[in-house]
C-alpha cells in the first residue's frame, strides 16, 4: 500500500512550485529586443508593399496606354492601307511630260486616289506629312489646274502625338526600297509605313504591280 505523503514533502512540493513561477517572471510579455526588431522590420515591410503596389500602378497604367497607342494605330494604319492601295496612275503635264501623280518621302506622301465621297465620285489627290509630333492631311478633287499651289496650306490634323512616320517605297524595276520617290512614269509596288516604336507594317500597291506585269507584257510581244 501507498503511504500518504507527509506535510514536509508536500510543503517541499509547494514551495518548488512557487519557485517555478518567479524563475521567468516575463515569458507571457516581449523583450526590449523584440520590440526594437519588430519597430525596425514593420517599416521595411511597409515600404515593400508600397513599392509593390506602384509599380503595380505602373504597370496598369502601361497597358493602359499602349492599349490606346494600339487601337490609335489601327485606325491609322486602316486610313493609310485603305486609300494607298487604291493609289491610281493619274497623269499630269509636268514640263511637257505627263507623269503619275505619286512622290513620296520619308515623312511624307501624295498619290491620287479613286477612294472620294458618293456624291462627287472620280478621283482625289490626298497628301500625308508628318511635322513636329503632328500627323496632317491634305486633299483635294481632280482635275486640279492649280494643283502644284493647293497641296500647301490648310491642312487637316489626323493625330497630334505621332513621334515618327516614316515612309519607304518598293521599287519593282530593281526590287530595292527607297526612301524617296518623284513623279514619273511608274506607281511603287509597295509602301512601308512605320508610325513611332511600333513595327513597320507593307501596304501593297495593285496598280503598281499591273504596271510592272503590263511592261513584262510588252517586252514578250
Amino acid at each position: 500500500m501507498k503511504k500518504p505523503e507527509g506535510r514536509g514533502q508536500r510543503a517541499k512540493q509547494e514551495k518548488i512550485c512557487r519557485s517555478c513561477v518567479f524563475i521567468h517572471p516575463f515569458d507571457s510579455g516581449f523583450t526590449l529586443l523584440e520590440l526594437i526588431i519588430a519597430i525596425t522590420i514593420l517599416p521595411l515591410i511597409i515600404l515593400i508593399i508600397g513599392n509593390g503596389f506602384r509599380l503595380g500602378m505602373n504597370a496598369w497604367e502601361r497597358g493602359e496606354q499602349e492599349t490606346v497607342w494600339t487601337q490609335r494605330l489601327r485606325v491609322l494604319s486602316g486610313l493609310l492601307s485603305q486609300q494607298i492601295k487604291s493609289a491610281y496612275p493619274y497623269t499630269i503635264d509636268v514640263d511637257n511630260e505627263k507623269v503619275a501623280v505619286f512622290e513620296g518621302k520619308e515623312d511624307s506622301v501624295m498619290f491620287v486616289t479613286a477612294l472620294t465621297d458618293s456624291a462627287y465620285g472620280g478621283f482625289k489627290w490626298v497628301r500625308y506629312s508628318q511635322k513636329d509630333g503632328t500627323l496632317f492631311l491634305k486633299e483635294g478633287l481632280l482635275p486640279d489646274k492649280k494643283l502644284n499651289e493647293s497641296i500647301t496650306g490648310d491642312e487637316e490634323v489626323v493625330d497630334t502625338d505621332i513621334d515618327e512616320i516614316k515612309f519607304a517605297y518598293l521599287s519593282l524595276e530593281d526590287n530595292e526600297w527607297k526612301e524617296s520617290w518623284d513623279m514619273g512614269k511608274k506607281l511603287p509596288g509597295a509602301v512601308r509605313v512605320k508610325i513611332s516604336h511600333f513595327e513597320p507594317f507593307l501596304i501593297t500597291m495593285p496598280m503598281g504591280s499591273a504596271e510592272k506585269e503590263q511592261d513584262k507584257q510588252n517586252e514578250v510581244l
